[in-house]
């Protein structure tokens, strides 16, 4: 807190002395120096109050004080977060949060730093107010979880989520970041990482509804970076964000990058999302081993309807996109997505207890799995214009209509490894059919007449 010289040194010869300050959210309050202040150099205890008549600062020790130099201030020390495979620079689907269509205009804002309570500022935030966290290291320490309510916003104040982290204790203590129980929650701009359970939770069941999450960087946790627990909630945004695991950072099997239950009408896009592959031991980050399968980089089930998964990028995920997973998933669209692995695994787009999805103009490019879109236990999807290393695949009880999908492509249809983008003259422009959910590429590139197949519309560029 900072009080003007002639307020300190008169407080520090022994006169109360007291100002008339602004707030972060335009009031003004009085503060007083405490008992024990700094002028000059020296903590002064103050005088009794008999003997205060008698003492009085000089003209020339306030000319003195002014005259002494201030420390300049010092830069935020940039604290260092597990780096990210490189990936593709932000489409015109993530501008800045403030300029995105996503930007919530709160009443109020409060600004803390790492050296501040910013886990009581978040906890304690009432409806309409932004917390706006300075760039530096967040510890978590002992809080098991920091709680965001209704209507509020958490974002690092400089808009660069690599310059303000909240580090959990690693996969030891139980411990969540944050813990949403509220409406119209946002949370940006920052990273997360080091923390056993869930980076971000989302609790239905406590009246979470409409989150949105963006331009995070989540890494490196114990089980799911997002979980949603079961509790329809509705209306929820996970944009423009990065998500997965630095090397050797995987503990268990028991692992996604998103987990949502009941999710109504949510939207999952333009993500960036990396090595999602458990140990293939089967325990729960170090228990109840032999019980879990490494687990889809995005799950949305259990009751789940509507949702919308587009222009996200999964690379290195031993399974990328599933819907139902056996607790069924109503509707929904999967379109435009890059799904992109060498090694061995399992699906990139699992429908199982799933009806009435769409899925075209995804590229699915896997090495050695069963197959690149599989289905079970549902029926009446539309499968369009997927690029994909291998067959649909009929994993019993299914039923869907297709068109347009390329099922032996390869890394030559491809301008470069771990790029959407067709080859030049590739096979797959124009040959695919046209479907009305799919009305751009991944890009925003227009599709027209008899579209590509893939997630790049080439002839767009044309």
């Amino acid at each position: 807190m900072r009080f003007s010289k002639s307020c300190i040194l008169i407080a520090a010869l022994g006169a109360g002395c007291s100002e008339k300050v602004g707030r972060d959210d335009g009031a003004s309050a009085l503060r007083s120096v405490p008992d024990q202040v700094v002028a000059l150099g020296k903590a002064q205890p103050r005088l009794s109050g008999a003997a205060l008549p008698a003492l009085k600062p000089s003209a020339r020790l306030l000319e003195e004080a002014a005259r002494r130099p201030r420390p300049a201030p010092q830069e935020p020390e940039v604290p260092e977060t597990p780096e990210a495979p490189e990936a593709p620079e932000p489409a015109e689907f993530c501008p800045p949060y403030v300029e995105s269509p996503l930007f919530r205009q709160r009443d109020r804002q409060v600004v803390v730093g790492p050296g501040d309570d910013w886990v009581g500022a978040i906890q304690n935030a009432r409806t309409g107010t932004e917390v706006l966290l300075r760039d530096g290291e967040y510890r978590l320490g002992r809080v098991r979880r920091v709680q965001v309510g209704s209507g509020v916003t958490v974002r690092g104040q400089s808009g660069d989520r690599e310059r303000v982290v909240v580090r959990g204790e690693g996969y030891g203590p139980e411990a969540e970041g944050f813990y949403i129980t509220g409406r119209d929650v946002t949370i940006a701009d920052l990273s997360v990482t080091r923390v056993r359970s869930f980076a971000i939770s989302i609790k239905g069941e406590l009246g979470a509804q409409a989150p949105h999450l963006y331009n995070l960087h989540l890494t490196d946790t114990g089980k799911q970076h997002i979980k949603m627990s079961p509790g329809e909630s509705r209306d929820g945004v996970i944009a423009c964000s990065s998500i997965g695991y630095s090397p050797g950072a995987v503990s268990g099997d028991y692992i996604d990058a998103i987990d949502l239950h009941n999710a109504i009408d949510w939207v999952i896009r333009d993500n960036y999302i990396y090595n999602i592959t458990g140990e293939h031991n089967g325990c729960n980050v170090d228990t109840d081993c032999g019980t879990y399968v490494s687990g889809p980089a995005i799950l949305v089930w259990n009751h789940s309807r509507g949702t919308i998964i587009e222009r996200n990028t999964i690379v290195d995920s031993y399974r990328a996109i599933a819907l139902g997973l056996g607790n069924h998933h109503e509707g929904g669209i999967v379109r435009n997505n890059f799904i992109w692995r060498t090694e061995g695994g399992d699906s990139g787009v699992e429908l199982r207890t799933a009806n009435n999805a769409v899925v075209a103009n995804n590229t699915i490019i896997h090495g050695g799995n069963r197959g690149p879109i599989e289905v079970s236990r549902g029926h009446g999807h539309r499968i369009y214009n997927n690029l994909l290393s291998a067959p649909i695949r009929d994993r019993g009880d299914a039923s869907w209509d297709e068109g347009g999908n390329i099922t032996d492509a390869t890394v030559d249809d491809l301008a470069a490894p771990r790029e959407p983008y067709l080859a030049p003259g590739s096979r797959a422009v124009e040959a695919g059919v046209p479907v009305a959910e799919v009305e751009t590429d991944f890009e925003g590139e227009p599709r027209s007449g008899r579209p590509d197949v893939g997630a790049d519309e080439a002839s767009a560029a044309r």
